[in-house]
């Protein structure tokens, strides 16, 4: 397992560029408008009205969060209701469950020549792939099959049929589904390729995040995220996506709420979700 992660880091070092970053929108700075004063007035004036006056409430300041070195403050909208935060739509990261001990290692998709199909990264990219004919996964630890689990350096998302049926049934338009061979299986495996990559890293609800630099020896990814923990998303960006990954940060792969609750009454093994959606504001 060890070996096999530290092979998926020195790959994402050599991981290809994404398209070039557009021009960030500069947000505008939170603030309010200054309170117009209104004139004294005496008490004869205010008898002879018929009405009493009306109040008017002072300008709320925009509460600012403090947030991690490198990342822009947040500015919360306290006007938004808490029954608006409580339907904000959730989002989980989708990923291996390391937890499980002797667990089986499927390796990286294999043609029928035994090589590698392509970039070992195409699977994970959040676009659709080209039929790459079949295929085949070694799998060097010969313990209990997993329902889900991600498959060599690439961590290609594999899944067992019964899995890749609640992907094609709630999420048909953001999923590709590439049957697969696992040596000692009888039955064939599907790769989940997410088919969506998203504009949604909320960087100022992250802990941290980290873009290359021009020091960094990655020309070509500067400007790009090179770290982020704590990752959080903004679902304001994500639209009607059930299965995406994240733009600038593709080796996550984020299923909705309506998705996890799924897999998790499957009673699937092998997958781990950790929550990505700030609901605190």
């Amino acid at each position: 397992m060890f070996r096999r992660l530290t092979n998926a880091l020195r790959r994402l070092w050599l991981r290809p560029s994404e398209s070039s970053l557009s021009d960030r929108q500069q947000s505008l700075p939170g603030g309010t408008e200054p309170t117009v004063a209104t004139p004294r007035r005496s008490r004869a004036s205010v008898a002879e009205e018929a009405s009493p006056p009306v109040r008017t409430s002072r300008p709320r300041r925009p509460a600012v969060r403090i947030v991690a070195h490198g990342a822009a403050p947040h500015v919360s909208n306290r006007k938004t209701s808490r029954r608006a935060s409580a339907t904000t739509p959730r989002f989980y990261d989708l990923h291996d469950d390391f937890r499980a001990p002797n667990r089986w290692e499927p390796g990286d998709p294999l043609d029928l020549e035994d090589k590698e199909v392509g970039d070992v990264w195409m699977f994970t990219a959040g676009r659709p792939v080209n039929p790459p004919g079949p295929l085949h996964i070694p799998n060097e630890q010969r313990a209990a099959p997993l329902d889900f689990s991600l498959a060599g350096a690439g961590l290609t998302p594999v899944v067992h049929p019964r899995v890749a049926a609640v992907f094609a049934r709630l999420a048909p338009e953001d999923v590709q589904l590439i049957p697969v061979h696992i040596e000692g299986q009888p039955e064939p495996y599907f790769l989940v390729v997410a088919t969506r990559l998203i504009r949604c890293v909320d960087e100022a609800a992250c802990l941290e995040v980290l873009r290359y630099g021009p020091g960094d020896g990655v020309p070509a990814r500067v400007g790009q995220y090179r770290s982020v923990r704590g990752l959080r998303i903004d679902p304001t960006q994500v639209g009607r996506a059930r299965v995406f990954r994240p733009w600038g940060w593709p080796v996550t792969l984020v299923v909705s709420e309506v998705v996890k609750e799924a897999l998790e009454k499957e009673g699937v093994t092998g997958a781990r979700f950790t929550p990505i959606t700030d609901t605190r504001h």
